[in-house]
């Protein structure tokens, strides 16, 4: 337990200090947003493309840990829009939106810091596969089902396009998309673009926690209260342990590998939940409601997966 906490605090006594400098008045949400687009443009996509650029590609156990994790995350998915539909009299859009609350996850900002801290640098590229598809797969789904059921008048496949192209201007994608293609080619980094990627990807964890608390100051539980315990129990719970075994029985994977798959299916809804609501005006109190209340719960259910997994 205690080698857990050694873990747990520090990253979400990070996500504290930046909410208290919200809170507090020492950070303006200007500048809160100033410091959420630096990591988001600079310094995650630094870490991600270094880290992938020496790595020489997603071996088989990285491509099985993807496997696992959008396995369960895409029944989960259909289960959740399953609920909103019978449970909350939902539309196919709000069906989407709690279909992508349950499985979108914090794989980036809470999701490296805590992988790196709990099982080193080996814990970086199980995760990364995961990251690599992450945004691709949830947000483009739930882009595509939103436009149907919001009957814009644009077929699947159109919107589908446009979801692709939107995606292929993310800071975050086209550093993994780089990474991957300098893999490839077997190259070393120069040595001085290698020395500014390590400084840089070097504070995305800490930053990113701190972007990440200042946010959590803007969000408050409003709208259906039941519906986003119902999505938080979904996201903190059932995809965890969906996803744990599927990569323990049916992809009989590496005991890291399964850690850090489950780890990553337990971080709480991620913000891009709310940024997408907030588009389309659309589940927007729900959405951040999901938000605070898996960030919150999350201190539990991240330490006793920690625990229970523990390397």
């Amino acid at each position: 337990m205690e080698a857990t906490l050694t873990v747990v605090l520090p990253v979400f006594g990070l996500l504290a200090v930046g909410w208290a400098a919200a809170r507090f008045g020492i950070v303006d949400d200007k500048g809160a947003r100033g410091v959420g687009q630096l990591v988001l443009h600079v310094l995650i996509p630094a870490l991600l493309f270094r880290s992938l650029a020496t790595e020489r590609g997603l071996g088989p156990n990285e491509l099985k840990v993807a496997g696992a994790f959008f396995m369960g995350a895409l029944l989960l998915y259909g289960i959740g829009m399953v609920v909103a539909r019978r449970a909350f009299a939902a539309r196919l859009d709000g069906q989407a939106f709690m279909g992508m609350s349950v499985t979108f996850g914090n794989t980036v900002q809470m999701g490296i810091p805590l992988v790196v801290l709990a099982y080193g640098a080996k814990g970086e590229a199980p995760l990364l596969a995961i990251i690599t598809f992450h945004s691709l797969i949830l947000i483009s789904l739930t882009t595509v089902l939103v436009e149907i059921g919001q009957n814009r008048g644009r077929g699947p496949l159109a919107t589908l396009r446009q979801s692709v192209a939107a995606l292929a201007t993310h800071p975050i994608i086209l550093a993994i998309v780089a990474g991957i293609v300098w893999g490839a080619t077997g190259l070393a980094l120069p040595l001085v673009l290698d020395r500014f990627l390590m400084l840089a990807g070097g504070g995305a964890g800490p930053m990113a926690l701190l972007a990440l608390g200042a946010g959590l100051n803007g969000m408050h539980i409003a709208g259906d209260l039941r519906e986003s315990i119902v999505v938080s129990a979904m996201k903190l719970i059932a995809l965890p342990l969906l996803v744990w075994l599927l990569a323990r029985h049916l992809f009989a994977l590496p005991p890291l590998e399964v850690a850090v798959a489950t780890i990553a299916a337990a971080m709480p809804t991620g913000a891009n939940v709310f940024i997408l609501a907030r588009r389309y005006d659309l589940y927007l109190r729900r959405a951040a409601s999901a938000v605070l209340i898996s960030t919150v719960g999350s201190v539990v259910t991240i330490s006793v997966i920690l625990t229970l997994l523990a390397p």
